[in-house]
């Protein structure tokens, strides 16, 4: 463990210098623990060593929502109930007892609407908890929970017949050469620039996700083959005439991709297996370019 530790300093250091940048804690930090992220050693390491933020637990998270949910029913039960008594307040003969009753009851319907109010608001961050879940920190796509998360749903509908669906997994090419001629803070410029790139060209409707690494994958929902590869098409021809310049580098950068159409009674790994295959073929020949299956 002492030796790989310091390995990995050893190239942090060194990605630093190639990019610039002064050994910060906060710049070594996300450098070391990106290459620990790469080299698929990151597990080995104590997060608190690695000062990495736990993540938030879903678990958590689904128990707090059914809390705050009964909260909210409870809540909404004493409200109505308070509303019965004011109501019935009139079959009361004692003025005092009147009196005494509706003050409690306002007070009670002033307590709970700011009860209501603050539900609201923890019901909002709950809500964007969840969100924060989906989303990859880097370059701020949807994940591959998300995606999981996404394509499962669609595929309930997808056992019995062909949907107008279709997946690409794009991969860039070379990528490792420019985490290892320009740095890993380069290499992640590149992942967040092309995620730009590829937003800008798809449908609102279309979502992009990353997948692990340099690879995403594009999900086409409600979309025919030929679409899709329009828009594959116009992804490819941009990067590549695209020089992303990084302080004074100017850093070309290519993509291949794989696509297929989702068959009947096709899972998530079998449409993902299809497009890998699909990637596989371009990757092993011209590169910057895309396959169908």
């Amino acid at each position: 463990m002492e030796e790989l530790v310091k390995e990995i300093s050893k190239e942090t250091l060194k990605s630093l210098e190639k990019s610039g940048k002064l050994p910060f804690p906060l710049y070594y930090k996300e450098v070391f623990n990106k290459i620990s992220y790469d080299k698929k050693i990151i597990d080995n390491f104590n997060p608190k060593l690695l000062c990495l933020n736990p993540s938030i637990s879903e678990r958590i998270l689904m128990e707090v929502e059914d809390s705050i949910d009964v909260v909210s029913q409870t809540t909404k039960e004493i409200k109505n109930d308070s509303k019965e008594i004011i109501e019935e307040i009139d079959d009361i003969e004692s003025d005092e007892l009147k009196t005494l009753i509706l003050d409690f009851s306002v007070n009670l319907m002033s307590k709970i609407n700011k009860m209501e109010e603050k539900i609201n608001s923890l019901q909002a961050e709950l809500d964007k908890a969840y969100k924060e879940l989906l989303i990859d920190p880097l370059t701020k796509v949807y994940n591959r929970k998300a995606l999981e998360k996404d394509l499962n749903e669609i595929l309930k509908n997808g056992k019995e017949r062909d949907l107008d669906l279709v997946i690409t997994i794009i991969d860039l090419d070379d990528f490792k050469l420019i985490n290892d001629q320009f740095g890993h803070i380069v290499g992640d410029f590149v992942l967040i620039k092309i995620c730009e790139i590829v937003k800008s060209l798809i449908r609102k409707t279309d979502k992009l996700y990353r997948y692990e690494g340099d690879e995403f994958i594009i999900v086409f929902n409600r979309s025919t083959i030929l679409n899709a590869q329009r828009s594959i098409e116009r992804i490819i021809d941009k990067i590549s005439k695209t020089r992303l310049k990084y302080k004074e580098n100017l850093i070309e950068v290519s993509v291949s991709a794989g696509l297929t159409s989702h068959k009947k009674g096709d899972t998530l790994e079998s449409l993902i297996k299809r497009a890998d295959e699909a990637l596989y073929k371009v990757k092993n020949s011209t590169k910057n370019g895309y396959n169908i299956i």
